[in-house]
């Protein structure tokens, strides 16, 4: 019997096709916000935070963003004022996806995010926060491969679950925009704009 990788013991990195088609959407992805130095290798952002960094809590988003949360769940710690990732189970708790789109999603109402791209493979997204109707998106038809890298090395051609990508145009007239999100998303799967 092989032995249970804890699941803070990996992280789930986009394959580089995928970063590309997110370059070409977002003319260059200029922030991961949730990256390590290995996941950057493969997303090519040109600033990235790593755990360390803590990209939801403490560092300021701006330009174009890409954003693949991290697996998990937080809770919000009232005494620090910030969210933060706990192994707990509760009903009380919010998943890692909701918590980073809802970051994402203020930045970008904001002005901060001049654009964005929002990868989740939690298909619960749908429900957690239903602004996710608000924006373009894209329902993947294959569950997409991606890379895990782990304490044993890198694996890819992981696979994972449903996939939601959603797109946080530039503010204004923006036409020509979703059309490009429509043109390289609308072969990988079903958009909803």
């Amino acid at each position: 019997m092989k032995p249970r990788v804890r699941s803070e013991d990996f992280e789930l990195i986009t394959s580089q096709d995928l970063a590309a088609n997110a370059h070409a959407l977002l003319d260059g992805i200029d922030l991961d916000v949730a990256s390590s130095r290995v996941a950057n290798e493969f997303v090519q952002a040109s600033s990235y935070y790593t755990p360390t960094d803590d990209g939801l809590n403490a560092q300021e988003w701006s330009d174009s963003v890409y954003l693949f949360p991290p697996n998990g769940t937080y809770f919000w710690d009232k005494k620090n004022n910030r969210w933060k990732k706990t192994r707990a189970s509760s009903c009380t708790l919010v998943s890692s996806h909701a918590v980073w789109f809802r970051k994402l999603y203020r930045e970008w109402w904001k002005g901060n995010v001049k654009q964005g791209l929002y990868m989740t493979n939690h298909p619960d997204m749908i429900r957690m926060d239903q602004r996710i109707f608000d924006l373009p998106l894209c329902i993947l038809k294959s569950v997409p491969k991606l890379i895990k890298n782990s304490s044993k090395g890198l694996e890819k051609n992981y696979t994972t679950a449903t996939t939601i990508l959603v797109y946080f145009p530039p503010h204004g007239l923006n036409d020509k925009n979703i059309q490009r999100f429509i043109d390289i998303y609308s072969v990988m799967g079903r958009c909803i704009c």
